[in-house]
């Protein structure tokens, strides 16, 4: 597979999301049959669905709540899509790129000034766009919501939508009660220590005031981030798999999961959509081989350290390669006793 480590943590969406984070930290990646020892030792932590599509499935604790990080993203793109093929918006819909980063807040790692690079806009203090009135469009936002994990995007989509639209698609997907977080209103409340209405942050200069004064205040050590997760939304392992399985049905979503990957031969395409905040791994994906078969994978770990957690790649490597019959049983082997 023609994909660096750095790359497989970019492509799917992992790679600098890490809330309040700048980066994730270095550390000597194990490899992924370290990572399998490491799920042995903490069963109590992760939970996971594995189907290679041909008969072998592997789950554990698949109907648990766990954090879901950035990989509930994959419920907003659906939302997209099936919006898209309503007619209820037009992929080419222009977007004002102020209108966007209205939604915007500097605690995600990095991703936005990352999907701002992406679409050639610039970027010279380092957060927003020079020009707040230039013009993308709804796809491009689809785009960056999922290569880089843009929170700003995904709040836009979802306020642009409307939150019926995606629970509709969640329904379809088989994840009828999946969580469709406004990825703001929860940093809103880490931020300010209260419950705030998104549209009430937006319209309201006082309160966008407040928040600007408290950025300074935000934890930014991982073990002080840590506790700060435990708030965010949760799922399950089931949940978000059986959403991956149905993908088909959403061929514009499919296609920007798999945009940018480089399949090796004999796979028509490899679709990643990972998250991480500190304390949290996740990570869903799909590969969709030439002969029709799919193999679909979904891994939720918590209570990950720092220096675990510096090595993502090594469970995205791991996953794959169980997809990709690298690894054999990879993760079968994982066993509950």
């Amino acid at each position: 597979m023609h994909l660096t480590r750095r790359h497989l943590l970019s492509a799917c969406g992992v790679a600098g999301s890490a809330l309040l984070l700048p980066a994730m930290p270095a550390a000597a990646d194990p490899g992924p049959e370290n990572w399998l020892d490491h799920l042995r030792a903490n069963r109590e932590h992760f939970a996971a669905v594995v189907d290679d599509g041909k008969g072998r499935r592997f789950a554990h604790r698949p109907h648990e709540r766990h954090l879901l990080a950035s990989a509930v993203k994959v419920v907003h793109l659906v939302g997209y899509d099936l919006a898209v093929r309503r007619g209820q918006v037009d992929a080419r819909e222009p977007v004002r790129v102020g209108d966007w980063e209205q939604y915007y807040l500097p605690l995600d790692g990095g991703a936005h000034p990352q999907a701002l690079r992406a679409l050639d806009l610039e970027c010279s203090n380092g957060f927003t766009a020079d020009d707040p009135n230039a013009l993308v469009t709804l796809d491009d936002l689809a785009s960056v919501m999922i290569r880089y994990s843009d929170n700003a995007a995904t709040d836009y989509l979802l306020h642009r939508l409307g939150e019926p639209v995606v629970r509709t698609a969640a329904v379809r997907a088989g994840w009828p009660d999946a969580p469709i977080p406004s990825v703001l209103g929860h940093w809103l409340r880490i931020v300010l220590g209260r419950e705030v209405d998104v549209r009430e942050y937006l319209d309201d200069p006082r309160l966008r005031l407040e928040v600007i004064g408290r950025l300074p205040d935000v934890p930014r050590e991982y073990e002080r981030v840590r506790p700060l997760m435990h708030t965010t939304w949760r799922g399950t392992a089931a949940g978000l798999h059986r959403l991956h399985r149905t993908l088909d049905r959403f061929p514009r979503a499919l296609s920007h999961l798999e945009r940018g990957q480089v399949p090796p031969d004999g796979v028509a395409g490899i679709g990643l959509k990972g998250g991480s905040v500190p304390g949290v791994l996740t990570l869903g994906c799909r590969v969709r081989w030439q002969d029709g078969r799919v193999g679909t994978a979904v891994v939720l770990v918590e209570e990950v350290d720092e220096t675990w957690y510096g090595r993502a790649a090594g469970l995205v490597e791991l996953v794959l390669d169980t997809l990709l019959d690298r690894a054999g049983p990879g993760l079968f082997q994982v066993g509950l006793s």
